[in-house]
């Protein structure tokens, strides 16, 4: 399984501003910088993707991307999200004024994107991959996705502060192999984490003992201003097999 964490900088770098994962080049998790791809055609093999939750860093190109990759005909994305988020995405973003209602533009004939909902561990199965969301606890519903492709299992909580049901999921999934779970913020901020849906350094190394295997654990979603002194806290704490993700670096898995 190939999985790149699209940059979100220019010139690149791995301050993460936005979120978009590529899977295979088909499959995008999340919509946040995945339009500002400068190579065209690498957009244009994405044919699904899938929403975690509605805040903006996951949402904010999903207009851009569909807009670049539409051709006239039949032939077009698929968005995958729960039932609220698709509804947000129709009501808030694609609703005639922050930008065109492809969703009601869509024609049999000629479709600029094909919606579908998606419910909490129900798998559904796209470019060869059985994808199923799990709820994470989050400022809004979200779901973490977790990735299987035959032989490697991947997981993606999503943003997440601390969590049950996802590691409880993780836990059976014998071919389990990595983890790209976020630290958004420093234990100096771990209140803020708190209040916000999301780990701190601390509450990110209580998390990592739920999971009761060996995995590979990429670290993604530091806040840009706080990166440099996650990093440091996470190094501080010596967890086995942690690792900060590399935008742009295509993960063999």
């Amino acid at each position: 399984m190939r999985i790149e964490l699209l940059n979100s900088t220019n010139p690149p770098s791995d301050l993460q501003f936005l979120v978009s994962f590529l899977v295979n080049d088909e499959v995008a998790i999340d919509a946040g910088s995945i339009g500002l791809l400068a190579d065209l055609q690498r957009q244009r093999r994405v044919k699904y993707v899938f929403i975690t939750h509605e805040h903006l860093d996951h949402v904010a190109t999903l207009p851009i991307f569909l807009e670049n990759v539409y051709d006239p005909g039949p032939e077009c994305v698929e968005v995958l999200a729960s039932r609220e988020v698709l509804d947000f995405l129709h009501g808030d973003m694609f609703n005639g004024r922050v930008w065109p209602d492809f969703i009601d533009l869509s024609r049999p004939s000629n479709a600029f994107v094909r919606t579908t909902a998606i419910e909490s561990l129900r798998p559904v199965t796209r470019a060869g991959l059985t994808i199923t969301p799990v709820p994470v606890s989050h400022g809004v519903d979200t779901i973490g996705l977790v990735v299987d492709d035959g032989q490697t299992a991947v997981a993606f909580p999503s943003d997440t502060g601390p969590t049950e049901k996802f590691w409880e999921h993780l836990a059976s999934i014998d071919r389990l192999k990595a983890v790209f779970l976020e630290a958004s913020f420093p234990h100096s901020l771990a209140d803020l984490a708190t209040i916000t849906g999301h780990l701190s350094t601390a509450t990110f190394a209580a998390e990592i003992g739920k999971l009761p295997r060996q995995v590979r654990w990429i670290v993604v979603h530091r806040k840009a201003r706080y990166a440099a002194q996650i990093a440091s806290e996470l190094e501080s704490l010596g967890l086995a097999n942690v690792e900060l993700v590399r935008s742009g670096h295509v993960y063999e898995l």
